[in-house]
Formats: C-alpha cells, structure tokens, sequence
C-alpha cells in the first residue's frame, strides 16, 4: 500500500540488514514473469529474482539456498503484497468468489503481460504517462497507485467491467442488451478465466443431468 509518509520506499529491513531494492513497475513485471514461467526451474528461481531485485549483489553470497528462498518470499509478501506459495498467477489481478462448494481458483480480471497495450494505452489517456519514458523510474507502489485509479473510460477499466460484470437475467425487453454483454465478455475474457468459466459450465451440465436421470428413475 502506497503511504505519502514513507521516504525510503525502495529500503526493505531483513534480519537486521537494510537492503536496497530495485522495486520499478517495470523490474516488478518482468519478476512476475518468471515466477509464472515454466521453463524456469523452480529452485533457480530465487536466485535469479534476488539478483534483479537487490542492487547490492554482494548480499546473496552471505545467503543459504534457504535463506535467499526465505528473503524473496519475504520481499515479495510485504512489499509488493503478493504470496509466492500460492498456486495463483503472479502476474494476475483475480477477484474472489465465494460459491459453496466451489473449489475453482479466483477469476482472473487483469493479466499485466496480455493487458500490456490496454495498460499503456490507459496511461496514456488518463495521465499523459508514457510507461516505456517511466521504466526505471516509475515506482511499483505507484503505478498500482495510478492503475487503480484509471477512469471509466480507459481501455483497462472497459475490459475489466466487462470481465467482472454480471449477464442480466432475461425477461421479455432485454434480449439485446444480454446478446451484447455477452459478446463484449467474449471479446475481453482472459483465457485463464475462459478456461475456469468453462469447466464451471461443464460441472453445471453433469449436476443437471444427473439430476434428471434420478427424477427419471423414481419416477419410473
């Protein structure tokens, strides 16, 4: 969270040792990414994160295998308020859901690499911010700050509505409002989220056909 108060934002306190980090948005990103890359060997990847991330290097050769897993999990925890251990994308904005007995992973809303050109574009509009003039520069709390912000109108808040907002229910006068909205939902859903709404729908379509085989078989 962005505080107007903190002067050493880019300073993170670890077992007593003040260390320097390099926590521009862009920098932020590209971490995302190659926590959320595959082709990445897992137990490499604190590694080549810490040397990204702090600028005094010097650090890491004092560090275990199990301290620089601990430090980068810590780092990004409390500075950038993501959890490293759980199973969701870095890279992804979700938002919650609490169904019963749903045991899906939380809708992905925002994807930072698949939404890039919306993201610049948006700056652009609402702010006059060139992110490519900003990187190295631009802090990660602030252009949370900024991105959370965005007006109505910008290219990043449409998709999200879209992604977010819920199909009307159908009566007699809105048939092609929910055509629309439907549409639109196609044209911006991430494909993280297509992939969970459809096993959703598919799990929807067996619970319904099993209940009318039980409603066949008592009635027969």
């Amino acid at each position: 969270m962005l505080k107007l108060t903190d002067r050493n934002r880019d300073i993170y306190n670890w077992a007593g040792v003040a260390i320097e980090l390099n926590l521009s948005f862009d920098n932020v990103l590209k971490l995302m990414e190659l926590f959320d890359d595959e082709s990445v060997p897992g137990h490499i990847k604190p590694n080549i994160a810490l040397n990204m991330l702090i600028v005094d290097n010097a650090l890491l050769t004092q560090l275990s295998p199990t301290e620089k897993e601990t430090l980068i999990i810590d780092v990004f925890r409390d500075k950038l308020n993501i959890d490293l251990l759980s199973t969701n994308k870095k890279n992804e904005m979700t938002e919650s859901h609490h169904e019963e007995d749903d045991d899906y992973p939380d809708i992905p809303v925002v994807n930072f690499t698949i939404d890039a050109e919306r993201i610049y574009a948006s700056f652009l509009y609402d702010y006059g911010i060139n992110l490519f003039e900003q990187q190295g520069k631009l802090q990660w709390d602030e252009f949370l700050a900024l991105f959370n912000n965005l007006s109505e109108k910008t290219p990043m808040r449409t998709a999200i509505f879209y992604r977010t907002c819920e199909i009307p229910k159908k009566d007699k006068y809105n048939g092609d409002e929910r055509k629309r909205i439907k549409k639109m939902k196609a044209i911006y859903e991430l494909p993280e989220a297509k992939v969970i709404r459809e096993a959703k729908e598919l799990q929807a379509f067996q619970k319904r056909m099993e209940a009318q085989k039980r409603q066949v078989t008592s009635n027969g």
